[in-house]
């Protein structure tokens, strides 16, 4: 059965669902599409860079671990700073709306 739901009663979580955070693999397989012939399917492409990845040094790995680490923090930041400011605009808004309630207040009564 086929039930229509308008997109308005929705919630926002119930949207779109959060999307997951690229692990380290995927950021390397990311950064290797550079190297990705025009011609070849990405599930080969895909196999070739598992290759790679199992190839790679324990260095190399631990540099990609610590870049990660890096990203993760930095959104984990950005994340943080656009709530700070959602809060920041909430309250200039309810400022903004008392400051109107006042003034209509103040010419009602002249």
């Amino acid at each position: 059965m086929f039930v229509f739901i308008e997109p308005d009663t929705l919630s926002s979580t119930e949207k779109a669902p959060k999307k997951r955070k690229a692990n380290m693999f995927i950021m390397y397989r990311k950064d290797m599409m550079k190297y990705r012939p025009h011609n070849m399917p990405m599930t080969k492409f895909s196999k070739l860079v598992s290759e790679w990845w199992k190839n790679l040094s324990v260095d190399e790995k631990a540099r990609l671990q610590r870049q990660y680490q890096i990203d993760r923090d930095q959104e984990l930041i950005n994340v943080n700073v656009r709530a700070e400011n959602d809060q920041i605009g909430a309250r200039e808004d309810k400022i903004s709306q008392d400051y109107r309630d006042q003034i209509e207040y103040e010419h009602s009564t002249v």
